[in-house]
């Protein structure tokens, strides 16, 4: 993983203070969650002092992981993520006038810093999976990967302090109460904004601070042949291909987490037309429906697969856990306080080679929010929007909800005229670009991760195909047709595809194809158990524990009636909100900056 950070200062003659270098190399600790032994940095500074670009990583030497930052001709350039090519790539990306065309046209999942002795720019792919963050104290422009150390930079700037405390934005918290996580360019830090996807961000030694963001793709219609439909998605097809080329560069298989869900299977077909070893792994119990179709899905490649059973048994009576608290502090200081502690995020682990991919992103491919619509009426459809930006009112406050209703009613209008546009845009925006960075990012610290669901060329090949379409699933379902035919008589788990919940086809061929995807189903005690939302009194204790002993400030943004009640007994309904304030409660005390209390794990009994 490699984190950014740049700072230029905007008034004639000053440079970069003193204390702003040594809080942003000691920030960097507070925020870049590795042993400091495994931190390597390196810096660029222009001749006057004014403009810097400071670079850290816990990547090895590697001949497919270029250096943190290239220095040459008076510029430094480095990105987070990956470039399909990127040692032919980044001369472009140093020479380029404008980053933007540049980055349009590249694969991989990306953001790229660049600096001169007269600007500082950062750009994002079209997915921002690679986040970029940025804030203004004064005269000083801070740019970075990590929204934490642009803030705390940023607040040396402000108060002339080597190590100033945070300033949470309170009801700058009001989407993770909703979600888990922003439905917005907000953070939880007082000042400091993401970019926006497929955006460039150029601050100027003459003050100026610009955002230009580049044009979508625009839908082609949709085709009216089996043979247009054909042809578009092997458009499709060849753009995964090629985003998989940069995993077939490895000397070892890549590890691929594979669930009998539909998009997972896809990576399969994609991997597997790709000619990219593979090494399978899932995650379960044994009667549950991903385990078993993982299963049949592997063997249908003929690739190496592992299976891990949930808990000490193939059917344990019950799961041992990571106490909530630890997990909260874990995922808040990965997360940055953008992820609720209901979420898997990964911890730190030495660095390996081994490359690793997974389903994660395949919705895009699906119609963004629209994968799991089912009433697309445009009543339905603007209640979809609605509850992007205001679900569950009912526990904030009237200022939380009130903040929130502006941006709510920005989208309201252009989901008006396409409301499947809205909500396939909505999820790229703040599904992929704000939900999937923090775990992306806890992955980046262990290994090279690889997102082809998510490369720049591929998602805007995705979105060329109008969202209704990809919407049935027809899309997905033709792409592993196309590139692993054995995969098609593999049954989707839970629903059958889209298109298929119809009237059943009249002809026998046809009639035999639909009765094989039929979907598989959880039966077994143990397949349906989610323990984050199935636990006990004994856990949910541990839970109002927190709510109980939390700042005063978490009610500025959440409503402490509704909350006590929530949290009084198990809930039935509304578990994630449990976690959402929960998570909440821990941020706001600060109790994640300090030293973690080793606490026991827990025991959650599984209901039969």
């Amino acid at each position: 993983m490699r984190v950014y950070l740049g700072v230029i200062v905007t008034r004639p003659r000053e440079q970069i203070t003193p204390v702003v270098l040594k809080a942003a190399r000691r920030a960097i600790y507070a925020t870049f969650h590795v042993p400091r032994a495994v931190i390597s940095a390196d810096e660029w500074m222009s001749p006057d002092g004014a403009v810097g670009l400071l670079a850290w990583s816990n990547e090895p030497e590697h001949k497919l992981l270029p250096a943190p930052l290239r220095k040459d001709h008076g510029r430094a350039i480095g990105h987070c993520g990956y470039l399909r090519d990127s040692i032919a790539v980044e001369e472009d990306l140093r020479t380029a006038a404008d980053l933007g065309p540049v980055t349009a046209g590249l694969g991989g999942c990306f953001s790229v810093f660049r600096a001169d002795r007269e600007r500082l720019e950062a750009a994002t792919s079209i997915t921002r999976v690679c986040p970029v963050y940025y804030a203004r104290a004064g005269s000083v422009a801070v740019v970075g990967s990590r929204a934490l150390l642009v803030h705390l930079v940023a607040r040396a700037v402000e108060t002339g302090l080597p190590a100033p405390e945070p300033d949470i934005d309170v009801l700058a918290l009001q989407p993770m109460v909703r979600h888990g996580f922003f439905t917005n360019d907000e953070t939880p830090f007082r000042g400091v904004r993401a970019l926006p996807n497929a955006a460039v961000l150029s601050c100027g030694r003459d003050g100026s601070m610009r955002v230009v963001r580049r044009p979508f793709p625009v839908p082609e219609p949709a085709p009216r042949t089996a043979a247009a439909a054909t042809a578009r998605v092997e458009r499709l097809a060849d753009a995964l291909l090629a985003a998989a080329q940069p995993l077939a560069l490895h000397d070892e298989p890549v590890r691929l987490g594979l669930s009998g869900g539909r998009d997972s299977r896809l990576m399969a077909a994609v991997l597997h037309a790709a000619g990219v070893p593979v090494h399978a792994r899932t995650h379960g119990f044994a009667d549950d429906p991903d385990v078993i179709l993982a299963t049949r899905i592997a063997r249908a490649l003929g690739v190496e697969h592992d299976v891990e059973f949930s808990g000490e048994t193939e059917r344990p009576d019950a799961i041992t856990v990571e106490h909530p608290l630890s997990r909260a502090r874990r995922v808040i200081r990965l997360c940055e306080g953008m992820t609720s502690a209901y979420e898997r995020v990964g911890g730190y682990a030495p660095y390996v080679m081994e490359p690793r991919t997974s389903g994660s992103g395949g919705e895009t491919l699906r119609g963004g929010f629209l994968y799991d619509q089912e009433d697309v009426s445009p009543d339905g459809l603007r209640r979809r929007v609605r509850s992007v930006f205001l679900s569950g009112e009912k526990f904030l406050t009237a200022a939380a909800n009130e903040r929130a209703r502006t941006l709510h009613e920005s989208w309201t209008d252009q989901a008006g005229p396409d409301g499947f546009d809205a909500l396939d845009k909505l999820y790229l925006f703040y599904r992929t670009g704000r939900w999937i960075v923090g775990s992306h990012t806890a992955t980046l610290m262990n290994s090279p991760y690889y997102h082809p669901f998510l490369d720049n060329q591929v998602v805007r090949e995705a979105l060329m195909l109008p969202a209704e379409w990809r919407h049935s699933e027809e899309v997905v379902f033709r792409l592993i047709e196309t590139l692993a035919p054995r995969l098609a008589a593999v049954p989707p788990e839970g629903k059958p595809w889209r298109f298929d919940r119809g009237r059943p086809p009249l002809r026998p061929a046809g009639l035999r194809a639909w009765y094989r995807r039929r979907p598989v189903a959880a039966r077994g005690g143990s397949s349906g158990f989610n323990w984050r939302s199935s636990f006990d009194e004994n856990f949910l204790s541990l839970l109002r524990e927190q709510l109980s002993s939390a700042p005063r400030e978490l009610f500025d943004v959440v409503d402490e009636s509704q909350a006590r009640r929530l949290f009084s007994r198990v809930p039935r309904g509304w578990v994630n909100q449990v976690w959402h304030i929960f998570t909440l409660g821990v941020l706001l005390s600060g109790d994640w900056r300090r030293s973690p209390t080793a606490l026991p794990p827990v025991t959650i009994p599984i209901r039969r």
